[in-house]
């Protein structure tokens, strides 16, 4: 056989096989895991990738948004019923959802695997139940890719979150904020943005939250001032860490109105 003809057959046999193995394998292949671990990190119901992994190395430090909600009612960690989450988006926008462990120490994620349509998505919790995860325990956030002005911009959307009745309407929006290392203070603005993505009229000017302590990889949960018209957000968020220097974090968020 010729060099050419080895080439062309490699590539209509061996690379179509590589291409259906990355569509069946969804989730992403960089985390690492325990294989013998039933709650690791996997393809779950094929449509979400959800469990623990192992935790590489820490690097440099950084701030998360770890859970962005409109309302989160308690759940139990022995119930077999799902957690219900919706949201609020415009028409046509698909949305991802994610999962974060606001738990020291327990090294844990999901993501769907599609983007949703519906506006609400029933999360099993087999997997937080082993794990004994409860609201204390667990982010959740939900975004959206919206054309703002000449490019797609990745934008929040507030959660509702309950499991035996249905939530009985919305609060103030609660963002918990994730940081790999102390913390000695956090600012939180907030200013509305227009169409074509620049700052419009300002919300809330730099507030110190003034919690005094933020021990690091631990869930800091700061409630967002009330919002007006409907529209889109940004969160701007400064934090001076307690071993010296800055770290900083923003967030686009879409508020679907009163």
């Amino acid at each position: 056989m010729s060099s050419r003809a080895a080439v062309v057959l490699f590539l209509t046999l061996v690379l179509p096989c590589r291409s259906a193995r990355a569509q069946a394998a969804p989730c992403d292949a960089a985390v690492a895991t325990v294989g013998s671990d039933p709650s690791r990190y996997q393809l779950r119901d094929g449509t979400r990738c959800e469990g623990v992994f192992v935790q590489g190395v820490a690097g440099s430090s950084s701030l998360r948004i770890a859970s962005l909600t409109a309302s989160y009612d308690a759940f139990s960690d022995t119930s077999r019923l799902p957690l219900r989450v919706s949201w609020s988006a415009p028409a046509g926008n698909p949305v991802r959802l994610r999962g974060y462990s606001l738990k020291s120490g327990l090294h844990y994620r999901m993501e769907t695997v599609a983007p949703l349509l519906g506006g609400t998505y029933a999360w099993r919790t087999n997997v937080l139940r082993a794990l004994r995860m409860r609201k204390s325990d667990l982010g959740v956030v939900a975004s959206m890719m919206m054309p703002l002005g000449d490019s797609l911009r990745e934008v929040h959307l507030p959660v509702r979150v309950h499991q035996a009745s249905p939530p009985t309407g919305d609060s103030a929006y609660e963002l918990v904020l994730w940081s790999n290392t102390e913390l000695s203070e956090v600012f939180v603005a907030v200013d509305a943005v227009n169409a074509g993505g620049q700052p419009g009229k300002v919300v809330q000017r730099s507030r110190e939250l003034g919690y005094g302590v933020y021990p690091a990889a631990r869930g800091v949960p700061i409630e967002l001032p009330t919002l007006g018209a409907r529209g889109v957000y940004r969160v701007r968020i400064g934090a001076v860490r307690r071993s010296g220097g800055t770290s900083t974090s923003s967030m686009l968020l879409y508020h679907a109105g009163p």
